[in-house]
């Protein structure tokens, strides 16, 4: 007679690589079509949850995921008893709106986290992953098994891809500010600004400090060289041109706040979106920086070398020992 053993978790792995989820057992690599085929079976399974958010009238009377239509092939569609509903989704800050219009829809969503002049567009409306992600963590805790399991695995793989801010949020987040308009942007204007990087940490991070170099302190009093300043993180918003970074401003900061701070504005559109165009970047904005470390903490103490900060993510502890060396 076989005897009854304890059940014993192991690990799964994927491309040598631990598997946490069972969407991310189809692959590790972020994909849009892995993301809308795990969000449209979720909808599926409780659609009076979703219907709201994506501003779809109705009862949800089925969902398609992937159909091909004359001009593309849309992610997901719902029928409704009072219409057919489009959801576009985009796993960056890329704004879908255009593509959403080769579908016959008589609304559209569109999931991503471009900021948009207008969260409406006609019958389109914008949506972020964080507004997603409201739905599943109810789900999450269903007494329907199924809805809580998938979604529990859904947000779990959105929080290792960073489109979430997980719960085991990165402390601090490290750049360095070596020029004036930067500085004057942190210091005045409470925002900083960087180069979009699709599989950074960034948006899991609680506070931005700066490292300010040898050449910005010369010319700066009450600048010294090394990490003092470090500020809370509010949100973090991401635009291309201009005009979506003027967008994004009067969503976050409000029409008021932009017109107080145009002629610093001004000076990083020159540097940012006239010398180099079509670069998605990232923005962090901020609560008032606050004066954590003086002395400030040398970079010799954080890193081997002079070079430019390599390393990006601390948590408080370590850059608390780094000034006690």
């Amino acid at each position: 007679m076989h005897k009854a053993t304890t059940a014993e978790e192991i690990e799964l792995m994927r491309g040598g690589k631990v598997v946490s989820t069972i969407t991310g057992a189809f692959g590790q690599s972020l994909r849009e079509t892995r993301l809308t085929a795990m969000l449209g079976y979720i909808i599926a399974l409780r659609p009076d949850l979703f219907l709201p958010l994506f501003g779809f009238r109705g009862q949800a009377q089925r969902v398609y995921l992937e159909t091909i239509h004359e001009k593309g092939r849309s992610d997901i569609l719902i029928d409704t008893t009072k219409g057919t509903g489009v959801i576009e989704a985009k796993i960056d800050a890329t704004d879908p709106l255009l593509q959403s219009k080769r579908y016959p829809a008589k609304w559209a969503a569109l999931v991503t986290n471009h900021i948009a002049r207008s969260k409406f567009v006609g019958r389109t409306k914008y949506v972020t992953w964080e507004q997603v992600a409201g739905p599943l963590t109810k789900l999450s805790r269903s007494s329907e098994p199924q809805a809580r399991i998938l979604s529990r695995d859904l947000l779990k793989y959105m929080q290792d891809h960073r489109m979430i801010r997980g719960r085991d949020a990165v402390e601090i987040y490290a750049r360095e500010i070596n020029e004036p308009v930067t500085l004057d942007l942190f210091l005045q204007a409470n925002l900083y600004a960087c180069k979009y990087e699709a599989s950074s940490s960034l948006p899991e991070a609680l506070y931005f400090a700066p490292h300010f170099g040898a050449t910005i302190s010369k010319g700066h009093t009450g600048i010294s060289v090394g990490i003092s300043y470090v500020a809370r993180i509010n949100s973090v918003g991401y635009a291309t041109t201009w005009l979506e970074f003027q967008d994004l401003l009067k969503n976050r900061r409000g029409a008021a706040w932009v017109k107080r701070h145009d002629s610093l504005l001004r000076l990083l559109k020159r540097k940012w979106f006239i010398k180099s165009k079509d670069q998605q970047r990232s923005f962090l904005f901020l609560d008032k920086p606050q004066l954590v470390f003086n002395p400030p903490i040398k970079k010799a103490n954080l890193q081997k070398g002079k070079g430019w900060l390599n390393k990006r993510f601390f948590t408080f502890d370590v850059l608390f020992a780094a000034r006690q060396e």
